[in-house]
């Protein structure tokens, strides 16, 4: 067989969701504020959606709760490639620059997607995750997340 005929192994799906999740996330996290605000104004591309989705393994309507979207919004937004709202992208960069402070402190990805998708008892039982849709739950998950690290109380 020659090398023109060999077909050309490409990762699946899901894996290049995954990767893209953390990507974009690492990109989020290394800006500045006022880069991040400048992204967050014009709005996060919509395929922040299904990267997340993907990377966190949660069903199409936490995200939609996430985004304050319907399923059905979240898929004609995905067709017409439309950038999120401002609320939206705000929340996608929340919920980014959580989950890679949660990759920073659990020293991998796998280990930092699980404590955010898991009921959190010291978050009165609800997950970072969840938290990411309010700039109050951002703080009180991060707060959580930095006593983790240091070893201080929640």
């Amino acid at each position: 067989m020659s090398t023109n005929d060999q077909i050309k192994v490409q990762p699946n799906e899901l894996e290049m969701r995954h990767d893209s999740f953390w990507k974009m996330a690492d990109r989020v996290s290394a800006m500045s504020e006022q880069e991040r605000l400048k992204r967050i104004n014009s709005g996060f591309e919509v395929v922040w959606l299904s990267s997340t989705k993907s990377a966190f393994e949660v069903d199409a309507s936490v995200i939609g709760d996430l985004a304050n979207l319907s399923v059905r919004t979240i898929s004609t937004r995905e067709k017409d490639n439309s950038p999120l709202d401002l609320t939206t992208s705000e929340r996608l960069d929340r919920l980014a620059y959580l989950a890679v402070l949660a990759r920073s402190v659990f020293e991998c990805s796998s280990a930092a997607k699980e404590w955010m998708v898991a009921p959190n008892e010291s978050l009165g039982g609800a997950a970072p995750f969840h938290l990411c849709k309010t700039e109050l739950g951002g703080r009180q998950a991060r707060r959580a997340l930095l006593a983790i690290e240091w070893g201080g109380v929640v």
